[in-house]
């Protein structure tokens, strides 16, 4: 009888941890983030590209 229980246990902790997980992922939708490219000049003079991801979000996942 407790292997029975151990396997449910087994299986429940997977589809929870599964079920949370996706719905991490489907749930970033990252709808007030925007990517902000600079440009400037380094040391040699050369004009180098820099993305940075601005998030205006409150809770980030």
């Amino acid at each position: 009888m407790s292997t029975i229980k151990i396997l449910f246990f087994i299986a429940l902790l997977f589809v929870v941890s599964f079920s949370t997980i996706s719905f991490i992922k489907i749930s970033n939708d990252h709808l007030e983030c925007d990517t902000i490219l600079k440009r400037e000049l380094d040391k040699n003079g050369f004009e180098v590209t820099k993305q940075e991801h601005v998030c205006n979000e409150k809770y980030s996942l």
